[in-house]
């Protein structure tokens, strides 16, 4: 696209330019240098050569030294950056003094260290804090008299070469002279580049950075993008975790919030709408306690481990190294989680009491004979021959893992009455409302009040219930809903395998229909399998779990075991949301997106109202697809859509009107086809996840109005195959960002 292009040889220009200023990404924030190429060629060369090659990329700061602990003299106070891998025989230039640069050695200058014979090395450097005099030529502290090669100026971030200063130090040291001075424990340099001038340059090194903060800190939703950095690595849940990602936020943020706007494309301009929203988002939740308000059902920490198993490909040595390095770890991240959760209770959140016989029984069925072992077993037995891994990942499981989670499992079936509550909105936990509204914009990617969210779906409700009349006045069977409902619900696979060989049928069937309505479908392919029957019981009728972006193991369709929570009425509805076209096929076509910076192609998550408003929309395509020939299949699919509008309502009732559990149920029993036992677990999941059953009417009304409006306006020019490779081709992105898409194209297609 043009904007790559732009991007592309602005960072060329860049290089070549007269001003060079560096920037230097730490764990506590980033500093940015201006370097002084006129008056130190030299040293500036070998730095910026050693920047380029990539060679201070997950170094450190590793030293600071100060008056208290220099045994040099006169006295100095710096801090002292590291390559990855420093060798001080290697890369030696010639020693530009300050005496031929005419530089000094002032507060925020930065110098290359020296080696004997009057050489620098530029795989190491310091930053002088306060004025060091005694670092330029004739300070004494070099024998030769020379002092060090001052290069450049901090210009933003002297505060974070403070904070690394003020980083506590080792007793001990390898030499004496080295006491006192070496930071305990380093300070990571995650990256050192050059700052392009150019604003699209600018905002490409800042998406990459951005993306290798993901990955540095959220490995388990980002190796399945295939980063091998983070495949080994599980997050980290302690309160010092959260702040240092609080730290990285802000910093991100201050960059992009100087990125001239005016002078980027569409493309352009519109990744770093979305890259901001995120950082924002990000840094609202820290300010807002969020880590205090933890999602325990339907998904949780305990679950880790289990879908570890289900997702990571373990086709080769490697894999099967990672996830081993992975389940080893399993056991610290349980209990930095469980530590997070004693926060959370010390700070006032409870658990809403109905979500414990759910977590308990999701915990059982991880710890029961066919839970978490046996799906092990299982996978082991299809992938590999390799038996002495097999049998170290086994174990590992057995004697770690299951004894971590026996022990989550007794703290909370030990939950106190005080730890618990009654009350199931989130709204009444503290600083619950704005935490609320929050989740809200997260979960939809709109500014939208929780009120307006209700008053939608009553309306939603509404229209949806005159278009069941029509159906039922259709069949001859006016005012017969229930009867007609109870007769669907009762049609129902034999038993489990059934229900699978039914549905992999059907998937099948509308796998060869795909190319009738989209234009572009993705190279990686998708299987059907099942839930075990533990889990099904508090588990939705079906689930995606999106392919590896390395293409290593095909994506899941997941289907519950148990038939009576999914009578073949929703086969249809279900497949066409979770697998092709819904889902999988969204996941995967983003995925492909080489042209989109990988947070845009990989963050999915992050823009729910896009994701999920797709797969509810890609329900109603079945008509499209002449798949609700029978009056009857259309109840059902009015029936399942019936269910999402419910959850605005249920949702925000809940949550913001205080209703009770048992309200919530019994509004959904008043409109919903459902069986009760998915209804009750239907509205614990609305509890234990506020606001993310939002993201599926919003985001589908959204997308069915820019349809109307589009098949209007382009008349005879409309292609619905276009329309959704338009709807597809921008990856995972904000509703109003996806409605001005749409809108170019409309406009691109008007006769």
């Amino acid at each position: 696209m043009m904007d790559d292009l732009l991007m592309k040889r602005a960072s060329e220009a860049s290089g070549r330019t007269a001003s060079v200023a560096v920037r230097i990404v730490t764990a506590l924030g980033d500093i940015v240098v201006d370097l002084n190429r006129s008056a130190a060629p030299a040293t500036v060369a070998a730095f910026l050569a050693a920047v380029d090659a990539g060679r201070y990329d997950r170094g450190s700061f590793g030293r600071t030294v100060n008056p208290g602990n220099d045994g040099g003299s006169p006295a100095i106070t710096v801090v002292q950056g590291y390559a990855q891998t420093f060798d001080a025989s290697t890369e030696a230039l010639a020693h530009e003094a300050t005496t031929q640069t005419g530089l000094r050695h002032a507060d925020g200058t930065i110098s290359l260290a020296r080696i004997d014979g009057g050489s620098a090395s530029p795989l190491t450097f310091f930053f002088c804090i306060g004025d060091n005099p005694a670092l330029d030529a004739g300070g004494g502290r070099t024998e030769d008299g020379l002092g060090f090669a001052a290069f450049g100026q901090v210009t933003e971030g002297m505060d974070v070469v403070a904070q690394i200063h003020a980083q506590p130090s080792q007793g001990e040291a390898p030499t004496r002279y080295l006491e006192g001075q070496v930071i305990d424990p380093p300070v990571p340099i995650h990256r050192v580049l050059r700052e392009p001038v150019e604003a699209p340059a600018r905002l490409a090194e800042l998406c990459a950075d951005y993306w290798s903060f993901q990955v540095r800190e959220y490995p388990l939703d980002t190796s399945p993008a295939g980063e091998a950095s983070a495949a080994d690595r599980i997050d980290g849940a302690t309160e010092n975790d959260h702040a240092r990602r609080a730290t990285g936020y802000a910093a991100l943020h201050k960059r992009a919030q100087a990125i001239d706007a005016s002078a980027l494309g569409t493309e352009c301009l519109a990744t770093l709408e979305l890259l901001q929203d995120q950082i924002a988002l990000h840094l609202e939740a820290y300010e807002l306690g969020g880590r205090y308000v933890p999602v325990l059902f339907p998904f949780a920490f305990f679950d880790m481990p289990d879908m570890l198993i289900q997702q990571v490909p373990l086709s080769s040595s490697s894999h099967r190294r990672n996830l081993l390095a992975r389940l080893e770890a399993t056991p610290g991240f349980l209990h930095d989680n469980l530590a997070m959760l004693e926060a959370s209770f010390a700070r006032g959140y409870r658990l809403p009491r109905p979500l414990l016989p759910r977590i308990l029984a999701t915990l059982d069925g991880h710890l029961s004979a066919e839970g978490l072992i046996r799906r092990l077993e299982r996978r082991l037995q299809q992938e590999t021959r390799e038996a002495a891994e097999s049998a170290s990942l086994q174990a590992v499981a057995a004697d770690k893992v299951l004894p971590a989670l026996a022990h989550v499992r007794a703290r909370f079936a030990a939950l106190s009455v005080d730890e618990t509550n009654d009350d199931v909105a989130v709204a009444h936990q503290p600083n619950g409302r704005e935490w609320y509204r929050h989740l809200v914009r997260m979960q939809t990617s709109l500014r939208i009040e929780p009120e307006t969210v209700h008053d939608l779906g009553l309306a939603e409700v509404a229209r949806i219930n005159a278009e069941i009349e029509a159906v039922l006045a259709e069949m001859g069977r006016r005012g017969a809903r229930a009867e007609i409902a109870a007769e669907l619900d009762g049609r129902q696979a034999r038993d489990a395998q059934d229900l699978l060989l039914r549905t992999r049928a059907l998937a099948k069937q509308i796998d060869g229909l795909i190319p009738q309505i989209i234009g572009r479908t993705p190279r990686i392919p998708y299987g059907v399998e099942q839930m075990n029957v533990a889990e099904s019981h508090g588990l939705p009728p079906g689930l995606a779990l999106p392919a590896p972006a390395t293409g290593e193991r095909p994506a899941t369709y997941l289907l519950n075991a148990l038939p009576e929570k999914c009578p073949l009425h929703l086969l249809v509805p279900l497949t066409l949301h979770e697998a092709w076209p819904g889902h999988l096929m969204q996941f995967a076509i983003a995925n492909e997106m080489e042209n989109l910076p990988a947070f845009r192609r990989y963050g999915w998550t992050q823009y729910n109202g896009y994701v999920e408003g797709w797969a509810l929309y890609c329900e109603r395509l079945g008509y499209d697809l002449n798949l609700y020939a029978d009056p009857a299949d259309r109840f059902g699919l009015l029936g399942f859509e019936m269910w999402r509008a419910t959850r605005l309502v249920v949702d925000t009732g809940l949550h913001w009107f205080g209703w009770t559990r048992e309200q919530a149920i019994g509004y959904m029993e008043q409109y919903c086809f459902l069986p009760r036992s998915t209804i009750e677990s239907e509205v614990d999941r609305y509890i234990g996840m506020p606001a993310q059953a939002l993201s599926y009417k919003m985001g589908e009304r959204v997308i069915a109005r820019l349809r109307a409006r589009a098949e209007a306006e382009c008349g005879e020019n409309f292609s619905l195959r276009g329309f959704h490779d338009a709807l597809l081709e921008t990856g995972p992105v904000s509703l109003d960002l996806l409605e001005r898409h749409i809108n170019r194209w409309i406009d691109g297609n008007k006769p």
